[in-house]
């Protein structure tokens, strides 16, 4: 599979005259940087670029600390209506996350390559289809938890999530927006490089990571006033997850 991210994020990078190895390790050095304020990443150790860029290379162009860690993990969501909602405590309400779009889309037929996922299409179709029903675009967003599975793959999906504007990824991260004290933070919780990517749990990790921002309760890592989220998974097959949720009313 790192060979498969690699081969996309070198490919993406040559829309821009050739993406360079450090901005790869760059966008590792910012969700190492966000683990350390996440207690449950299974890794919260900050790198320095230059141990991330030195360390064992496992795909070129992604190194150990590029690539998403190896965990074991489980993950959960209750799910209720409006009308259940109503009936459980304040506090309950209190801390209910709406979710305004749920969208789960999956390989487009192409007769030129049924070898390599499309991660690309199917992910812009899923985030395109997502800001339709929750009624909101990405500059409304305030996080973003992003499928970081490689940090090749990370640069590749801020443009297929139309956080930025077409071809426009690598300027993007460059101007700090994905910090998470920029415009756009993305994966504030250190992302799958960080906090592990146990497959199946995933999906809902990523929304779980979201929902504690809206409520409030992220501690160090909360970004201040979150009230409109994105969660965003893939799973190679191919099949792309996007839900957008809302801090209660």
């Amino acid at each position: 599979m790192p060979g498969v991210f690699a081969q996309i994020g070198m490919e993406y990078g040559h829309r821009y005259g050739g993406t360079s190895f450090e901005l790869f390790a760059r966008i590792s050095e910012k969700n190492h940087a966000h683990s350390t304020l996440n207690p449950l990443a299974a890794y919260s150790k900050r790198f320095t670029l230059e141990e991330i860029m030195g360390d064992l290379m496992i795909a070129y162009p992604n190194t150990r600390p590029m690539c998403s860690a190896n965990c074991d993990g489980a993950a959960a969501a209750v799910v209720v209506s409006g009308a259940k909602l109503k009936t459980l405590s304040i506090e309950q309400q209190r801390r209910a996350v709406k979710i305004s779009a749920s969208v789960l889309t999956t390989d487009p037929w192409e007769e030129s390559c049924q070898i390599l996922p499309d991660v690309n299409t199917l992910t812009r179709n899923a985030a395109a289809l997502a800001y339709e029903q929750a009624g909101v675009g990405p500059s409304d967003l305030d996080l973003v938890e992003l499928h970081d599975c490689f940090a090749t793959a990370e640069l590749v999906h801020y443009d297929n999530l139309m956080l930025c504007e077409v071809g426009g990824a690598v300027d993007f991260f460059n101007s700090g927006a994905t910090w998470r004290d920029g415009s756009m933070p993305v994966n504030v919780s250190g992302g799958l490089e960080s906090k592990g990517h146990p497959i199946a749990a995933t999906g809902i990790a990523n929304v779980w990571e979201v929902a504690t921002h809206l409520r409030g309760e992220a501690a160090d890592r909360q970004i201040a006033g979150a009230k409109v989220g994105l969660a965003h998974v893939i799973g190679l097959g191919s099949a792309c997850g996007v839900h957008i949720l809302e801090k209660a009313a």
